[in-house]
């Protein structure tokens, strides 16, 4: 009788711990997914300050809105645009990335301003560097790209 006693506790501790373990897990998981939104939004607030901060890339930003090419800029100005743009098409993999993990939802592609890679000036960058991107990538950020 008493090993039997002693087996159902030893059966009901090892539920206990497994019980726990899931809540420990879940918590975890929604820590992460916290966690990697707020970063999601840091990055998006970096990009802007950029723009805030740099009067030349604020202005090649309004213009590639208005549909300047890159023979349209200095070697210099195309430069500093062409590492704005690539930091924000890295920002889009990387959401990308997370979206993969399952850490964030399809909706975090709601925060991209989609309208900014659709611009001329920054599809000729995204023609000149996409082979250094993920194959899949590419094909999952060109078809949000040119879904409107």
């Amino acid at each position: 009788m008493k090993r039997q006693n002693v087996e159902v506790i030893g059966l009901v501790s090892v539920i206990a711990s497994l019980i726990f373990v899931g809540v420990e897990i879940r918590q975890n998981t929604t820590a992460i997914r916290g966690a990697t939104q707020q970063e999601i939004s840091y990055q998006i607030s970096e990009i802007y300050k950029i723009a805030v901060e740099n009067e030349k890339i604020a202005l090649i930003t309004s213009q590639a809105y208005e549909g300047i090419e890159k023979d349209d800029l200095s070697e210099t100005d195309f430069s500093r645009f062409w590492l704005f743009a690539m930091m924000g098409l890295r920002r889009v993999e990387n959401i990308y990335l997370q979206y993969n993990n399952g850490f964030v939802g399809y909706e975090a592609f709601d925060r991209i301003d989609m309208a900014f890679y659709r611009t001329s000036l920054v599809r000729q960058i995204w023609e000149e560097r996409k082979n250094s991107f993920d194959p899949d990538f590419v094909v999952f950020y060109e078809e949000i790209r040119d879904t409107e």
